[in-house]
């Protein structure tokens, strides 16, 4: 009878084993996350606040969000696996207040979250200030805990494209021009009419004297002859007389 307890306990004891083991491991999230996802809720952000909670295991420490509108971002396209990336490119590696933010010279630029994105400041005499032109509205909706803060904006922040990777114009194409036929007999005469004058460079066109044995050349042998006959005919007559 011990024997059967015992060997049922130790099949107790490895089916819960295996069933801890297969178990995943909770993701750990910052609580600091969760309480400024909450002042961005009651603020009215809730498309931000979406956001966040879509990659918030993977948000960095030490940042400073700034948060478009509902109506604003319901104009952006943000595709699942780039939402990261949107909220990279609107954070600043830095808690900052916005007493903090004033005190910035104009013109300073600032990294964000994103490695190839920055953002210029322009602080417009200590009172407002413009992220790449766009307006901080609502300063200081994130205030509670110490890794994070949060600013209202009423515009999205687009990417900036590195230098060289713009697109460039296009060149104009060339006009489509109809593959040549074969010369004629006419044609190719012209063609070897067409010589080049080397003192000008310019193309220069000759006539050719008709060939021998076509009607023209036959035509104007005639009147040749004919008028070589009567001019003698003439030299006779008053020779006579």
């Amino acid at each position: 009878m011990d024997s059967i307890f015992a060997a049922s306990l130790l099949i107790a004891l490895a089916v819960l084993a295996s069933n801890t083991a297969a178990a995943p491991a909770p993701v750990k999230v910052n609580g600091d996350i969760v309480s400024i996802a909450q002042e961005m809720q009651r603020a009215r952000y809730f498309t931000f606040v979406m956001l966040i909670r879509m990659v918030q295991e993977k948000i960095p420490h030490n940042a400073t969000f700034l948060m478009p509108n509902d109506r604003l971002l319901s104009t952006a396209s943000i595709p699942e696996n780039q939402v990261l990336g949107f909220l990279s490119r609107h954070s600043i590696p830095a808690p900052l207040m916005f007493n903090d933010l004033i005190r910035l010279p104009n013109g300073t630029i600032v990294p964000t979250g994103h490695s190839s994105q920055t953002i210029t400041i322009t602080n417009w005499d200590h009172q407002k200030l413009y992220f790449n032109n766009v307006e901080l509205t609502s300063p200081d909706i994130c205030h509670e805990g110490d890794l994070f803060r949060c600013h209202g904006i009423n515009g999205v922040i687009r990417p900036i494209l590195p230098r060289g990777k713009g697109s460039t114009c296009p060149h104009p194409a060339a006009p489509a021009t109809a593959a040549p036929g074969p010369a004629s007999a006419a044609n190719q005469s012209l063609e070897t009419s067409s010589l080049t004058s080397p003192n000008t460079g310019f193309a220069t066109s000759q006539a050719l004297p008709p060939a021998a044995g076509t009607p023209q050349s036959s035509d104007t042998s005639t009147s040749q002859i004919a008028f070589s006959c009567t001019t003698l005919i003439l030299v006779l007559m008053f020779s006579i007389f």
